[in-house]
């Protein structure tokens, strides 16, 4: 397999390092090894790494997980009768090189209590003997039998890749069926989070009856809404929009760009106050015009139909105290194929897969406190969304419909890093993973730069100047389409003209543009690149 190449040497390179810090770990070569092929399943699951990850700290880091989740102790060793945790931050810190710092990454930790651990495990192996430590744990890992794990962890990788495409398909196959047998309008109940909804019992409680029988309106038409605010002095206000539904189609999304507003923009734009909404969707379909009744403005030419859908709904601006506000887009899946947003009609996040019509909710009805620095995100599969309120983060399995907040140590870290890349860039976004983010900066003479940050240590990995169209550029980072390139988009800072964007390869600074796509401020980017 070509997505492989390069894998089965790593594995031969590493596996001693590897199976050494596992038996150590556990005290068991059986475990050891069974360790070190879990963390290889975990790299090779995304292979190839990008030119600045290191496959052997990525392992070594898998490992660690790996153990902690089912930790096991063989023999009577003083080692393997620490606690497992104090047990892995001494191996990690004293065997393997890794720095308390980076283990508070790896755990969630705070640095002080990494430190503390790593100091109790000295004094009660070595009284604070840190030398004579480290020198005894490179000899127990020395004595590490390591048969080959290269043919192993490849069997694995394949043997687990035709798994998850078979059943894949079945559980797609069986959940679509369920809904359109028992759920024939698509919409899904999903609970209102009772353990993390701070919001009131009504608040929280919207019954399943009364929001699938709420059918689409007139794009104007108002209705009520958690955030009206009172008119004052007979000052118009912006009409509120029905939630909308979403049509079941084989169109997917090209990109979305924010809509018209309706109505006036209030002047004091108080917290949790939607200022704007509605988004247009950009839709391709290479299937025949059947569809099409649905779906407004379609024309169909021999290479395909196009069409374009309005999501009035789908807040664009929103206010969040001190007269401020700060604008909002929705994530639409790699494929094209689900969007998210917040819904300007019931104040809360949605989902919509588009090819069976199936509406999921992503939070319970947000307060204003909620609404400062939200978002949503979705994985690159397009199965997992992720919400982020002011102090807390909600993840939403899509074909299961269960949602619950993220524990701390899960979350990425773009995502623990959020708050200081929101002061230091005006604008970036975060790669797959979430370990890294790519940022425009200023450079010089005029013309920006692409910066990519290693998200948890907040330090530069890599700079690459963008070149100038005729005139230098200024740029923003606007999307990753994947672990190995970056759409920046480009304007002349001479002209003020947008440039267009621009698919950046951030393995070599190699760009090309992204043709298809308006020259617009904001955008969100589904399925244009393949298409």
């Amino acid at each position: 397999m070509r997505r492989y190449i390069g894998f089965r040497d790593f594995v031969q390179r590493d596996q001693r390092s590897l199976v050494g810090t596992g038996l150590l770990l556990t005290g068991s070569h059986e475990q050891a090894i069974r360790l070190a092929l879990r963390a290889y399943r975990t790299v090779g699951l995304a292979w190839p790494p990008t030119p600045w990850e290191n496959p052997a700290t990525h392992a070594h880091t898998a490992l660690y997980r790996a153990f902690l989740r089912r930790p096991t102790a063989a023999g009577a060793t003083a080692l393997v009768r620490l606690p497992p945790r104090r047990r892995l931050i001494a191996v990690a810190c004293l065997h393997d090189g890794r720095t308390p710092e980076e283990m508070a990454d790896v755990l969630g930790l705070p640095v002080e209590t990494v430190e503390s651990e790593l100091t109790e495990a000295l004094d009660t192996l070595t009284k604070g003997d840190r030398r004579r430590l480290v020198n005894r744990f490179a000899t127990q890992a020395g004595e590490a039998s390591v048969p080959d794990l290269s043919d192993r962890s490849l069997a694995d990788l394949r043997r687990r890749g035709r798994r998850r495409v078979l059943l894949t398909a079945a559980v797609l196959t069986l959940l679509v069926g369920f809904i359109v047998t028992l759920t024939p309008q698509g919409q899904v109940w999903t609970t209102a989070l009772a353990a993390g909804d701070r919001g009131s019992g009504a608040s929280a409680a919207v019954p399943q009856a009364a929001t699938a029988s709420s059918g689409p309106s007139a794009p104007g038409s108002a209705s009520a809404s958690p955030s009206a605010e009172p008119s004052a002095g007979g000052t118009a206000q912006p009409a509120v929009p029905t939630a909308w539904k979403a049509p079941r189609t084989s169109y997917v999304i090209r990109y979305a760009v924010p809509g018209e507003c309706r109505g006036a923009r209030p002047a004091t734009p108080y917290a949790g106050k939607v200022l704007c909404s509605g988004w247009t969707l950009a839709m391709t379909s290479d299937r025949p015009s059947k569809d099409r009744p649905g779906l407004p403005k379609a024309t169909c030419e021999p290479g395909g139909c196009r069409a374009t859908l309005h999501v009035p709904d789908a807040v664009q601006d929103l206010g969040y105290g001190d007269d401020r506000s700060r604008e909002l887009g929705p994530a639409v899946s790699r494929d094209g194929r689900r969007l998210a947003y917040l819904s300007a009609a019931e104040l809360r996040y949605v989902a919509h897969d588009l090819p069976s019509g199936t509406k999921r909710y992503l939070s319970p009805a947000l307060t204003p406190a909620d609404l400062e620095h939200t978002s949503v995100a979705v994985s690159p599969d397009g199965r997992h969304f992720t919400v982020r309120l002011a102090d807390r983060r909600l993840r939403t399995d899509f074909a299961t419909g269960s949602t619950s907040p993220v524990p701390a140590g899960e979350t990425t870290p773009a995502e623990r890093s959020a708050g200081w890349l929101d002061e230091e860039y005006p604008g970036w976004t975060a790669s797959p993973s979430g370990k890294y983010a790519a940022a425009a900066v200023s450079g010089e003479p005029g013309n920006d730069s692409l910066h990519i940050l290693d998200a948890a240590s907040r330090r530069v990995v890599k700079r690459m100047p963008l070149p100038p169209l005729g005139e230098p550029v200024a740029a923003e980072a606007v999307h990753w389409l994947s672990a190995r390139e970056v759409v920046v988009e480009l304007t002349g800072r001479t002209s003020r003209d947008i440039l267009g964007f621009y698919r950046v390869d951030v393995r070599n600074g190699r760009m090309h543009r992204l043709a298809g796509l308006p020259a617009d401020d904001r955008i969100a980017i589904g399925a244009a690149a393949d298409r």
